[in-house]
């Protein structure tokens, strides 16, 4: 999570529980809410950091040559493998 927050405003517990709503739409704007018990700070109110996307299949350069990429498109992935049925015996 990053540091740069715009603004921050500090709150007692019974002004986050009445004004909740609008109080996470600031904190989702950027401000820090700091909500306090007895005065002392007890936790904050901020945005939550987007998630990073998954790269997509294919997108990431590993190194291979254009024939070893070609290569992999030819195998059938999801055809038995002889050694694991000698072991396991076939699948249903």
């Amino acid at each position: 999570m990053t540091n740069s927050v715009v603004n921050r405003t500090v709150v007692s517990l019974y002004e986050a529980k009445t004004h909740l709503s609008e109080l996470g739409k600031r904190a989702a704007a950027g401000e820090e809410i700091v909500v306090t018990t007895h005065g002392k700070p007890t936790f904050r109110l901020t945005a939550v950091e987007p998630r990073k996307q998954r790269p997509l299949p294919g997108s990431i350069d590993i190194g291979l040559t254009d024939r070893e990429k070609e290569s992999l498109d030819s195998i059938d992935w999801f055809a038995p493998d002889e050694e694991i049925e000698l072991l396991f015996g076939t699948r249903e």
